[in-house]
């Protein structure tokens, strides 16, 4: 598996994926009729927008098994003064998953999170009805730490779980811990 950065040009490429990431994992949490017509636009007017002028820290991270893109990752370096840093997006593709694209890309989010915020954790929200998200993270050594209710794009307010880790290094292969050194 490869990963680049992703540039401007990439908006209606990460859309897309997840577009179809959402279709699929969120099919029993926002409102069908969004999924099935609304999202495309809105999707590529969130990425167009994000890549065009993204947040202070963000990096979005695109991965590709032979030449194809897969996967994507957006991460917000120290976003939070407790948490960390946000991974605010991991989606691969419906027929790419369980192919080690989601773990490949925490891995990623994670050593780029230690190398610029050492000692800080690593930290994600995820919908409390997505049972295999949730699932995904506990056994990555994720834990949930907090529930809020987030007003969806859909319109729906939804509820959600803070999953984070104090150490990102546990998140990389081999093991690297909050100094950067491997355990």
């Amino acid at each position: 598996m490869d990963f680049r950065d992703a540039c401007p040009a990439d908006a209606p490429l990460i859309a897309a994926i997840h577009v179809a990431s959402w279709r699929v994992a969120y099919a029993h949490i926002m409102d069908p009729a969004w999924l099935a017509d609304g999202i495309e636009a809105e999707r590529l007017a969130t990425w167009t927008q994000r890549l065009e002028s993204p947040a202070p820290g963000q990096r979005v991270i695109i991965a590709e098994r032979d030449g194809e893109a897969v996967g994507f990752t957006c991460v917000i370096g120290g976003s939070d003064p407790v948490w960390g840093t946000l991974v605010d997006n991991l989606h691969a593709l419906p027929s790419a998953k369980g192919g080690g694209i989601g773990t490949a890309l925490l891995d990623q989010a994670a050593r780029w999170a230690l190398a610029g915020w050492p000692d800080a954790g690593l930290f994600l929200w995820c919908y409390s009805d997505n049972v295999a998200a949730r699932g995904f993270y506990a056994a990555r050594g994720g834990v949930e730490v907090e529930d809020w209710n987030k007003p969806g794009p859909d319109g729906r307010t939804l509820p959600e779980k803070r999953i984070a880790w104090a150490d990102p290094g546990v998140l990389t292969s081999p093991p690297v811990n909050g100094r950067g050194s491997e355990t």
